[in-house]
């Protein structure tokens, strides 16, 4: 696979996979990462792309007019592919015991780590600013 390939595979796991009608997200992930695909979250594992599809649809289902916009790279080196992004979206007040109201907007920023073998991902990392998150959900005070 040559880096622009890379390059062009990472644009579809943003702007394809974390923007699409959650319906489709299933058969895009299975577009682009493997069959055996393992994806490293902070606080799990998952496994193969209909997992690594809920995983996302559930994490975007907490906002709407959701934007997930690539700030650094991506950077190609190898099988792995980098970058910094940034989620935007508009909080829609349905995460359990958030005191936030439904309307607020939320940005943080993070970083991508993937394998690819094959023409599709096969392993992925994530780094993201998870207290950011959280302040603006009302879970942490902010400083």
């Amino acid at each position: 696979m040559s880096v622009e390939q890379a390059k062009t595979l990472y644009a579809k796991w943003i702007d394809e996979l974390w923007h699409a009608d959650p319906k489709e997200m299933g058969a895009i992930a299975a577009e682009i990462s493997a069959p055996d695909f393992v994806g490293h979250w902070p606080t799990k594992d998952i496994y193969g792309p209909d997992q690594l599809a809920e995983m996302i649809r559930d994490g975007v289902s907490l906002f709407s007019s959701v934007r997930v916009e690539v700030t650094v790279g991506p950077l190609v080196e190898g099988d792995l592919v980098s970058a910094r992004w940034m989620f935007r979206g508009v909080y829609n007040g349905e995460f359990p015991g958030s005191p936030v109201e439904a309307g607020a907007e939320v940005s943080f920023s993070g970083m991508d780590i993937m394998r690819y073998a094959e023409g599709k991902f096969s392993e992925y990392w994530v780094c993201s600013d998870g207290i950011q998150f959280m302040e603006q959900l009302g879970f942490v005070p902010k400083p």
